[in-house]
C-alpha cells in the first residue's frame, strides 16, 4: 500500500476457464513475467487471462476506460514489480510568483509481483485493478485530512481492502473453484448462492494480532478507538505487503508519512507566500499549516 491508493457478481463457472486451461499456453507452475522476455506481452497475456473471469472483464473494461480519460492504454499502467501494489503520486503544483494558487492532479500506476506463478498473478492484479479503478481521489492538504478518516477509507472505503479482497475472491471463484473452496480467508466470508459478506470480510482485517496494544494505545490517544469496533486481538488475516505489518497499522504509518510529506511542502509554500504577499493571507494559511502539522509527532 504506497498509495494502496489501494464488486461483484457471481457467474456460472464454464468448466473451459478452470485452472487446467492455462498448462498450454501459460504454465501455472512457472512466474508469469517469465513467460517471455517481453514485459509488455506478458503484462497484455495477464491481462487475456483475467477477461475469461466476468468479475475480471468488466474490471478490464472499466480500467481501460480510466487509462483513456488520462491519456494512456492500460499497459501503460500496469507494470511488473518487486511486489504487488497500486502506487499513487498527487503532484501539487504552484507558481513560486503565486504560491496561493495551487493545481493538483494524481497519476496511479498497477505493479504486479513479477514472483508469483499466473494463478496469484492474475489475483493479485483484479486486486490492485481494483483499487485503480475504484479508489476514490484525496487532498491531504486539507486542514481535516484525519487519521480516523484515512484508515477508514483505506480498508473499508471505495476501492479500499475491503472490495479489492472481494473482488479477489470473486475472480478465483469464477476461475479457480477448487481453490476458491480451500481458501481459509475466501471461505470466511461466502454466504452462498454467489454471495460474498463484504462485512464480514471488513471485520477480518481489523484482527491484528499481537500489534493491538499499541494500536489501541494510537486510536486511544487520537480519542477515535471507539470508532473501530472490530479492532480485535485476534489472529492477523491480511499483512499490508508494503509495510509488513496488518493493515490499520500500516494505513497509520501511511497517513503519518504523507503527512510529513505534505508537512514539508506547506513549509515551504508558507516561504515563497511570505516574499511579498498579503500579511492576512500568510497568516491565515500559517496557522492552517500549524493547525495540520503537529499531529504527526503524536504517535
Amino acid at each position: 500500500m504506497k498509495w494502496l491508493f489501494t464488486l461483484v457478481i457471481l457467474v456460472s463457472l464454464n468448466p473451459a476457464y478452470s485452472s487446467e486451461s492455462f498448462i498450454v499456453e501459460a504454465p501455472t507452475g512457472s512466474h508469469w513475467a517469465k513467460w517471455t522476455n517481453s514485459e509488455e506481452m506478458n503484462v497484455q497475456r495477464l491481462v487475456e487471462l483475467l477477461q475469461r473471469s466476468e468479475t475480471g472483464k468488466k474490471l478490464v473494461s472499466d480500467a481501460t476506460r480510466k487509462a483513456r480519460s488520462n491519456g494512456f492504454t492500460l499497459l501503460d499502467v500496469i507494470k511488473a514489480g518487486e511486489g504487488s501494489l497500486t502506487d499513487t503520486t498527487l503532484i501539487r503544483k504552484f507558481h513560486p510568483e503565486s504560491p496561493e494558487n495551487v493545481a493538483f492532479e494524481s497519476r496511479s500506476l498497477v505493479y504486479v509481483n513479477r514472483h508469483l506463478a499466473w494463478r496469484e498473478g492474475l489475483l493479485d492484479l483484479a486486486h490492485e485493478l481494483t483499487h485503480y479503478v475504484h479508489r476514490e481521489n484525496f487532498n491531504p492538504y486539507t486542514v481535516n485530512f484525519s487519521l480516523e478518516d484515512f484508515v477508514r477509507s483505506t480498508i473499508e472505503g471505495k476501492g479500499g481492502e475491503v472490495q479489492a479482497f472481494v473482488t479477489e475472491c470473486r475472480v478465483m471463484r469464477e476461475l479457480f473453484t477448487r481453490d476458491f473452496q480451500q481458501d481459509g480467508n475466501c471461505s470466511q466470508i461466502d454466504r452462498g448462492h454467489g454471495h460474498l459478506d463484504e462485512g464480514k470480510a471488513a471485520e477480518l482485517f481489523y484482527h491484528v494480532g499481537g500489534f493491538y496494544p499499541q494500536l489501541k494505545k494510537v486510536m486511544t490517544d487520537r480519542g477515535i478507538v471507539s470508532h473501530f469496533p472490530h479492532l480485535k486481538e485476534e489472529k492477523i488475516k491480511f499483512v499490508s505487503s508494503a509495510y509488513g505489518l496488518p493493515y490499520p497499522l500500516a494505513a497509520i504509518q501511511e497517513y503519518q508519512t504523507v503527512l510529513a510529506k505534505v508537512c514539508e511542502n506547506d513549509r515551504r509554500r508558507l516561504t515563497y507566500m511570505q516574499q511579498g504577499r498579503a500579511p492576512a493571507s500568510v497568516e491565515k494559511f500559517r496557522q492552517d499549516v500549524e493547525l495540520r502539522c503537529p499531529r504527526i509527532s503524536q504517535n
